[in-house]
Order: C-alpha cells, then sequence, then structure tokens
C-alpha cells in the first residue's frame, strides 16, 4: 500500500487536508512521534505529539475543527532524500481559512521525516518534525482570494 516515500507524504497530505483522521493515522507506526518547531506566534501545536492515533486526533480531526478549504502542498516534488527511510528539509506551503473569523493564513515551513519499513514491506512514519516559519493571517479577504490562490497550484 505505501510502498514509497513519495506516495506516503501524498497520502499525509490529503488525508490531514481532507480531515481523514482514520486514515491518517494508518500511516504512522503505532509509537510515532511529531515535533514541532513554531517561529511565530500566529499559530501554535503542542511541542510534541506521541502515538498515531494522537497525531491523527491533532493534525486532522482539530486541525481540520478550526480550519477549513485546507491545502498543503510540497515546494518541490523532488524529495529531499537522505536514505530510503529519511526525508529532510521538505519544503512545503499551507493555504487555508480560519472558520472562527475567515481569515485566510497562508503558512511555510520545512518537514523532516523518518519512515520505518513494516514486514509487510510498507513504509510507515516513525518520527515527523514540522517546522513553521511563518504563518501570515490575512483578515478581510473575500473567499474568492483564497480559491484563486490554491487553482494555480498543483495539489498535492
Amino acid at each position: 500500500m505505501y510502498k514509497n516515500a513519495e506516495y506516503l507524504l501524498e497520502k499525509y497530505v490529503e488525508e490531514k487536508d481532507q480531515d481523514k483522521f482514520k486514515i491518517l493515522e494508518k500511516i504512522y507506526v503505532p509509537n510515532a512521534k511529531v515535533t514541532f518547531e513554531i517561529d511565530t506566534d500566529t499559530i501554535s501545536f503542542p511541542t510534541e505529539i506521541l502515538g498515531n492515533k494522537n497525531i491523527a486526533q491533532v493534525l486532522s480531526a482539530e486541525f481540520n475543527r478550526k480550519y477549513d478549504h485546507v491545502q498543503t502542498y510540497y515546494l518541490s516534488r523532488s524529495f529531499p532524500q537522505i536514505n530510503d527511510f529519511t526525508i529532510s528539509n521538505q519544503g512545503w506551503l499551507v493555504i487555508m481559512r480560519e472558520k472562527e473569523d475567515n481569515s485566510i493564513r497562508v503558512g511555510t515551513g520545512l518537514y523532516d521525516w523518518i519512515f520505518e519499513k513494516q514486514v509487510d514491506g510498507n513504509l510507515k512514519i516513525s518520527q515527523h518534525n514540522i517546522s513553521i516559519g511563518v504563518m501570515l493571517c490575512l483578515p478581510g479577504l473575500p473567499f474568492s482570494f483564497l480559491n484563486e490562490l490554491q487553482s494555480k497550484l498543483p495539489y498535492p
């Protein structure tokens, strides 16, 4: 099912953005760990999340209660693979709307991933670091602006 890292990373974006947390939890090993490095005060996450179910809950279910029309994009389709089980400094961009005030959010940062090969040959995520460098809050813009931005980029 998840035989290569590129496919797994596409599934991560789709499941996280579309609030499919039950599927998202399946791409992480049960004892997976997600850590955060956040260089902005316009968004917050816990310092770390332990366990695939907790990860899926925070990154998908809770996140999608606060934001909608979430689309995350990889800034390069060439994943900077260190070896078969590690990808480092994968640039990303997210464009979304905050439900509370309808402000548009645009953020960027880096992902680092460590994968584990399972007995069945599939890869799963064992460690994931999310660095958020910028998270702009753009209040007062029409919803059409969000659609226009998202329509110009290949997803995921």
